[in-house]
């Protein structure tokens, strides 16, 4: 994609150690979603009501943040963002070729996914690659989380393992588990919470650490939050099923967001990201068939 990286600065900025015992909690082969090889670690998310959004009192708030009352229905959610190597075995098993068009997919005409060394002039290569004959990660970033995804691409492997994509009232609730503070982790977002881009904390915030990443990390390698979720707050933006468009102004049950629309909503911020634009309530959104190093996605399944 030419000139991406100011594309995200455009597209995604308007529109809105290293802990094995939690990387391996992703990893678990505990709950197996109805398809294989794939194999998925979900996390029970309670019914409840929450106010989504955020208030206006709290900082670098976007307008259309405008808090409203959501109540949602049980559900689960994959404890991490899909990794290369679940989306790998997705892409391979349905035998998509280079071109990452799935033509017995919901939308056969377009792409699924763009190859990490075709992007950028390979810069940025820490996703999946065709081989001529197979997709495969990069080595070492098998955990990492799918990146250059698109969402009709999300779509195609959430309907493949049995689900969908989780809706943005149930992102933002899962992410918040029962908090009302800009992250659930409280009023700051540390280098030891998230990746994000750690030079830019959050409202006088400290980080140990100032020189960020500047890409993926593997997924769990932060703690997760009190239901069960790692990486909500950055590593990489997260795919929403919901079209983009304004909230309602009263109470709303299960909420499904716009009817139309021109884009799709994705949470949580990224890697790349200032602390702010990681909040709980922070909401982006792009042309479904646009794809990113900093936008991925999970899973949700009814419970």
């Amino acid at each position: 994609m030419k000139n991406q990286k100011k594309r995200i600065q455009v597209n995604l900025l308007i529109a809105i150690g290293i802990m094995t015992f939690f990387a391996s909690s992703c990893k678990k082969k505990d709950v197996i979603a109805p398809v294989d090889p794939l194999v998925i670690t979900y996390a029970n998310i309670p019914a409840g009501t929450f106010i989504m959004g955020s208030p206006t009192t709290e900082i670098d708030r976007i307008t259309d943040e405008t808090q409203y009352q959501v109540t949602l229905t049980a559900f689960r959610m994959s404890k991490c963002e899909i990794t290369n190597a679940q989306y790998a075995d997705f892409l391979n098993e349905k035998g998509i070729g280079s071109n990452g068009n799935y033509a017995a997919g919901a939308n056969p005409t377009e792409a699924l996914i763009y190859a990490s060394n075709t992007m950028n002039g390979g810069t940025d290569n820490w996703g999946l690659n065709y081989n001529g004959s197979k997709w495969e990660p990069v080595a070492g970033y098998e955990n990492h989380p799918v990146i250059y995804v698109t969402w009709y691409g999300a779509t195609e492997f959430a309907t493949y393992a049995g689900g969908t994509l989780p809706t943005e009232a149930q992102w933002e609730y899962a992410c918040r588990a029962g908090t009302t503070t800009p992250f659930n982790t409280g009023n700051f977002l540390t280098n030891l919470q998230a990746n994000y881009n750690w030079t830019y904390p959050y409202n006088g915030g400290t980080n140990t650490v100032t020189t960020y990443p500047g890409k993926t990390h593997a997924v769990g390698t932060y703690p997760a939050n009190a239901w069960g979720l790692h990486d909500m707050h950055g590593n990489v933006w997260e795919w929403c099923n919901d079209w983009y468009g304004p909230y309602p102004t009263t109470a709303q049950n299960n909420p499904a967001g716009a009817t139309s629309g021109w884009n799709r909503v994705f949470r949580g911020g990224s890697w790349y990201h200032y602390a702010h634009q990681c909040r709980s309530a922070i909401r982006g959104y792009s042309l479904p068939k646009h794809y990113y190093y900093v936008l991925g996605f999970r899973v949700v399944l009814a419970p």
